[in-house]
């Protein structure tokens, strides 16, 4: 299938023809700081992440993975993951998941609608989706587009897209998302042309600022995270949330 937009032909490069995930090594899903909220969860839980790359945010075992990247593929299969090389629609039954996260994903997705509604498919009624997202478009940089970006979100999209899906926001931690011009055209350069340097910059840094605590709050104002340029969220599908 021919790329329908020059962000989906990035997209494609960056994570199918050249496998950019070739020069990360696995980073422990206990690394992310986020993972003190998730982690009562997956306890037991069936669990699904989509886009993990060579950084998923879900314990390795057991857990089912989808990604375009036949390196992280392997590598998580290597560690007990069950792994699918796959887009929507997903392809698993209606209702099969307790517990499904999607970081840094929907931004690069031409119709991510379609995908939401996915993820709501396949998540049990009382289940709970962990995600993460770039905000504000008047952030978007360089780098954004060399990185296959196809938005960054406002607070209103957002959550109208989720609501549409069937989805309720109900915890969110707002945390620093975006690059000042210069230094994300630098980086975006960085990943294009020298990919190994990059990535062992990105393996240097990655500790500090996965483990970063940072404050979750009840509600679903995403007013400060697009201030900031980026969100962590929690939701679930909107009956449940009523309840």
């Amino acid at each position: 299938m021919e790329p329908r937009n020059k962000a989906q032909a990035r997209n494609r490069a960056l994570y199918e023809e050249e496998d950019m995930w070739r020069h990360y090594t696995l980073f422990p899903h206990d690394g992310w700081a986020i993972w003190e909220e998730i982690a009562s969860f997956a306890d037991g839980a069936q669990a699904l992440e989509i886009g993990p790359g060579m950084h998923p945010h879900l314990p390795i075992p057991g857990t089912y993975f989808v990604d375009l990247s036949m390196t992280a593929l392997s590598a998580l299969r290597d560690q007990k993951g069950h792994c699918l090389r796959a887009t929507a629609p997903l392809p698993f039954a209606d209702a099969t998941f307790d517990l499904v996260a999607i970081f840094e994903v929907l931004e690069h997705v031409v119709d991510d609608n379609e995908l939401l509604r996915e993820l709501a498919r396949v998540l049990r009624p009382d289940g709970v989706l962990f995600f993460s997202v770039p905000m504000n478009p008047d952030y978007f940089t360089y780098f954004d587009k060399a990185a296959g970006h196809q938005r960054r979100y406002r607070e209103a999209e957002l959550l109208g897209k989720l609501a549409s899906a069937g989805f309720e926001v109900d915890r969110v931690c707002a945390r620093e998302g975006h690059m000042a011009p210069w230094f994300g055209t630098l980086f975006a350069l960085g990943v294009r042309f020298l990919p190994r340097l990059t990535a062992w910059m990105v393996h240097r840094q990655l500790p500090r600022y996965a483990g970063k605590l940072r404050p979750w709050r009840d509600g679903n104002s995403l007013t400060e995270a697009e201030q900031s340029g980026g969100v962590f969220a929690r939701a679930r599908k909107a009956s449940m949330a009523a309840d």
